[in-house]
């Protein structure tokens, strides 16, 4: 059991399949998530799909120029070939950055300069909808100025 999905990306659609859906989204970084079904036989629906619009596929892709017509004749084929998963049209994906320490503070000509790091968590929803905090992605040194 896998799933189909159907996005959009600028201005191409692509059908494809996947076993991973979070990591799938997460990869490609659509700009709408259009249809997401889950089925036994996730490769003959897509096969069928890729045959339907064959003439206006991008070669040797899964991508294919299709108009908002045909993007929802293929989303209403995927929903009555599979169950209906639900998935945001955008993939999750909220940072906070978080000051960490300032290791300086030093007073020049009336202003105060703290130099410290702050680091990003990224928050990514799993697929069962449950947040899930991911470690630092990254830190990176930070100065502000302030009046003194």
């Amino acid at each position: 059991m896998g799933f189909l999905y159907i996005i959009k990306t600028k201005k191409l659609t692509k059908i494809g399949i996947t076993a991973d859906i979070q990591r799938r989204m997460n990869e490609l970084k659509p700009d709408k998530i259009h249809q997401v079904v889950t089925l036994p036989r996730e490769r003959e629906l897509e096969k069928k799909l890729h045959r339907l619009f064959a003439d206006k596929r991008l070669p040797g892709s899964e991508y294919f120029f299709l108009s908002w017509t045909e993007r929802r004749k293929a989303c209403r084929l995927a929903r009555r070939a599979g169950k209906c998963v639900r998935f945001p049209c955008q993939v999750p994906r909220q940072a906070t950055a978080r000051w960490l320490s300032s290791s300086v503070v030093l007073e020049v000509c009336g202003f105060g300069l703290a130099v410290g790091v702050a680091a990003v968590w990224i928050t990514q929803s799993q697929p069962n909808g449950q947040p899930r905090n991911v470690p630092v992605s990254f830190a990176a040194p930070t100065k502000i100025f302030v009046s003194v």
